[in-house]
C-alpha cells in the first residue's frame, strides 16, 4: 500500500510540474510575440534586467568591500547620489530647479504641448513647480502629474534649450504590460494616421520623417491596451528590430490621447 501510495504521489507531482511547465512556456510564448510585434516591450524588458544586472553588481561590490573591510557607500546612498528627490533638495538646488523651470521646462512644455495639442492626456496648466518629484543624474528632472509621469531633460550645453524626454500614465503602463484576459476582443483599428504623425512629430522634433519611416501597430494585437497605436519614429536604413534606433516612440490610447512619450536625448 504505501508503494502505490507513494507512486500516486510521484505521479501527481510529475502532472502537477507539467502543468506548471506548460503554463510557464505559453506565457513565454506569448511574450516572445508581443515583443515580436511591438520591439519596444523587448526594449523595456532588457532595460529593466539591464538595472538589475546593475543593482545585482553594485551589491556584489558593495558586499566584496565589506569583506575586505574597505570603507564603501551604501548602494542606497549611491542611488542617492543620482536621484534627489524634492523633499531632499537644497534651498540653492530649489532655487535652480525654479530657475529651470521658467526659463527652460515652461517654454519646451509649450513647444511640446502645441505639437500633440489635444491628443495630451493632461492640461498645459497643470504643470507645476509644486508637481516636481525627482531628478534623475543631472539632466532628467521628473513631475508627477497624478499618476502620470511627466520627465524634462536639459542639455549638456546650457544654451540649448530643454526638451520633454518621457511621459508614461500609469494605467496604460498596467495594461500594456498585461497580456489579455479570455474573452479579449481585440479592437485593431487606430486613433492615428501616418500624415497626422509626420505633422505632430514635425512640429515637434523640426524633423520630417518620410512615411515609410513611420511605423503604426494596434495596441491590441500585443497587450490588453485595446483600440490604441505603438508608434515608432525610425530613420530609413536603420535595422527596425533594434529599439535603440528609433527617434520618438510613442502609444496612444483608444481615444486618441498619448499615454507614453519616449524621445531618444540626442534627437
Amino acid at each position: 500500500m504505501r508503494f502505490i501510495k507513494g507512486n500516486r504521489v510521484l505521479a501527481w507531482s510529475l502532472v502537477m510540474a507539467l502543468i506548471v511547465a506548460g503554463w510557464v512556456w505559453l506565457q513565454q510564448a506569448e511574450r516572445r510575440e508581443m515583443e515580436r510585434i511591438n520591439p519596444g516591450l523587448r526594449l523595456a524588458r532588457l532595460h529593466e534586467e539591464e538595472i538589475e544586472k546593475m543593482n545585482a553588481d553594485t551589491r556584489a561590490k558593495f558586499a566584496a568591500d565589506l569583506r575586505a573591510g574597505k570603507s564603501a557607500a551604501s548602494p542606497t546612498n549611491l542611488w542617492r547620489q543620482m536621484s534627489i528627490r524634492a523633499a531632499d533638495m537644497t534651498e540653492k538646488q530649489k532655487a535652480e530647479l525654479a530657475r529651470l523651470f521658467t526659463g527652460k521646462f515652461r517654454p519646451a512644455l509649450e513647444r511640446w504641448g502645441a505639437a500633440y495639442t489635444n491628443r495630451l492626456p493632461f492640461n498645459l496648466a497643470d504643470v507645476t513647480l509644486d508637481k516636481f518629484h525627482s531628478t534623475l543624474g543631472s539632466h532628467m528632472y521628473s513631475f508627477m502629474l497624478g499618476s502620470t509621469t511627466l520627465t524634462f531633460v536639459t542639455p549638456r550645453d546650457p544654451n540649448a534649450p530643454a526638451k520633454i524626454g518621457y511621459l508614461m500614465v500609469r494605467q496604460a503602463a498596467v495594461d500594456m504590460n498585461r497580456l489579455p484576459q479570455p474573452g479579449f476582443v481585440p479592437d485593431l483599428k487606430t486613433p492615428v494616421t501616418t500624415e497626422e504623425i509626420i505633422r505632430m512629430v514635425k512640429a515637434d522634433s523640426g524633423v520630417e520623417f518620410k512615411p515609410n519611416e513611420v511605423i503604426i501597430r494596434p495596441t491590441a494585437k500585443a497587450s490588453a491596451l485595446n483600440g490604441g497605436a505603438f508608434v515608432d519614429l525610425l530613420p530609413a536604413g536603420l535595422d527596425p528590430n533594434n529599439a535603440l534606433n528609433y527617434k520618438i516612440s510613442m502609444v496612444f490610447d483608444a481615444s486618441g490621447k498619448l499615454v507614453n512619450y519616449e524621445r531618444d536625448p540626442s534627437f
